[in-house]
């Protein structure tokens, strides 16, 4: 037979009704109806062009180029969407090789803080710029995320949650504290004018970076309201520096946040406190 219905058709190719009638809808197949019914039918050609359909949906194009592909393209045509293809993939692919780069990023910190929980080091803390959202447990006038075309909720994974807790906090004398949104240097300097008035009036904080104690916790509950971390801090300090006031302010970057079976959910904290803090 060389006539095939929608359901031939279908059986015939491997490809559903449903997307036999759409390609034809769109103007990507064509058919005849059979007189004296109501039935479409498909010559050798349908199945041909549908062949084509298949190959270039399965390269990626577009419904648009597929039709310009098996109706309209000359050869040079072909050869400028193939090409035009391939400059997509490569698009896409240096993309997922970004991405796979935070991925393989991240597992290697959240590997290396499960080493490093209980332990204290000597590292260099990072200059970063910091939008903070809270004082104490309250939002502030200008808590959100996006200012001036800047949202550093978009560099994330390289912006991290940040707890700042002060000097004063840490050594006992008031509970203060921040939690903002912190992104490296490096990743937004081109973006802030720094050194200026102008961030300030925005909400950016600079914080430079340098010589910093470094430590590593895993922790739950209420812990910066409570004080909990604070005491923590300040014991674990003074390990390093006994009988020694906490120098400068904590800046507490959480790495990553897990459940137990309690339902409790626990915060791992890498924490900083610069040895020569800024005056």
């Amino acid at each position: 037979m060389n006539e095939k219905t929608v359901g031939m058709l279908e059986k015939f190719t491997g490809v559903s009704v449903h997307t036999i009638k759409y390609y034809e809808k769109i103007g990507l197949l064509s058919s005849a109806r059979r007189e004296h019914s109501n039935y479409r039918s498909y010559d050798i050609r349908a199945c041909t062009d549908i062949y084509e359909c298949m190959k270039y949906k399965n390269l990626g194009f577009a419904l648009k180029d597929i039709r310009n592909l098996i109706k309209e393209a000359d050869s040079e045509a072909v050869e400028d969407l193939l090409k035009k293809r391939l400059e997509e993939i490569e698009i896409a692919l240096s993309e997922l090789q970004e991405i796979k780069k935070h991925v393989t990023d991240y597992l290697a910190e959240t590997k290396e803080i499960e080493k490093k929980l209980g332990n204290w080091y000597i590292e260099e803390m990072p200059d970063f710029w910091i939008r903070f959202q809270t004082e104490n447990m309250e939002y502030g006038k200008d808590a959100q995320l996006e200012s001036d075309g800047i949202n550093f909720m978009d560099y994330a994974p390289e912006s991290k949650s940040v707890l700042k807790i002060s000097r004063e906090s840490l050594n006992g004398i008031e509970n203060r504290f921040s939690w903002g949104q912190a992104v490296r240097a490096e990743y937004i300097e081109d973006k802030v004018k720094c050194g200026n008035a102008w961030s300030r009036q925005k909400g950016y904080t600079r914080i430079k970076g340098g010589r910093a104690f470094v430590f590593y916790l895993k922790i739950t509950g209420a812990y910066a309201s409570d004080g909990i971390l604070q005491k923590k801090i300040r014991e674990i300090y003074r390990e390093f520096q006994q009988d020694m006031d906490v120098p400068g302010d904590a800046y507490c970057v959480r790495i990553k946040i897990t459940h137990d079976e309690e339902e409790n959910d626990w915060n791992y904290l890498k924490i900083y406190i610069l040895l020569k803090p800024e005056s």
